[in-house]
């Protein structure tokens, strides 16, 4: 009989839990919520198939709605939870896009996409006596900096033309806070009397 693995990502407040746990009050087995998707490139890329874990059925069923949200990907909303998730259903619920874009790689047209697809369904959320987030503030630029690359990359420009690109807007805009507001930097300097 074969063994068979998955590798399970977990959000990184999760992951910091289990790891910073005393010995006594770590469970052990530790049973998982989790969501299989298939992540892929654009244009038919390599699929690969990926599986996220939560401690709480409340927390996957959190990320699985706020997933549906165009443009708030899996791997964006692993990384954008750095608040806990009564606070931010709460946010969507009073329809507070300020709240929304303090958190990591979230703009405002996706903040307002938010509020839109998900105001009147985080009541339950909301309610729920969440104190810690399901993910852990990073160092959001060099992730952010990973993410512009790779979309210069799909639309198709060299690693070269890219790395500069990128190294001149983010030495210009100190504050980006995600990919829109950097590919919007990038459509500015690119076509300067263009700004629709």
């Amino acid at each position: 009989m074969e063994a068979l693995c998955y590798e399970l990502f977990v959000p990184s407040g999760i992951a910091s839990r289990l790891r910073t746990a005393p010995p006594t009050e770590r469970p052990n087995p530790v049973t998982f919520y989790t969501i299989y998707y298939i992540d892929g490139g654009l244009g038919g890329g390599h699929l690969t198939p990926k599986l996220i874990g939560f401690l709480d059925p409340l927390d996957r069923e959190f990320f699985e709605t706020f997933t549906t949200v165009p443009g708030v990907g899996f791997m964006r909303a692993l990384k954008c939870l750095i608040r806990p998730l009564n606070e931010i259903a709460l946010a969507i619920e009073r329809g507070d896009t300020g709240f929304l874009k303090e958190l990591p790689f979230i703009g405002t047209k996706t903040a307002e996409r938010i509020v839109t697809e998900l105001r009147g369904k985080m009541a339950k959320f909301a309610l729920a006596r969440s104190e810690e987030p399901l993910s852990v503030e990073q160092d959001s630029t060099s992730e952010l900096k990973q993410e512009a690359l790779q979309v210069l990359e799909q639309l198709e420009y060299s690693r070269g033309e890219a790395l500069r690109i990128a190294e001149e807007i983010f030495a210009r805009n100190k504050h980006l806070k995600s990919t829109e507001d950097f590919l919007r930097k990038v459509f500015e300097q690119l076509h300067p009397g263009d700004k629709s």
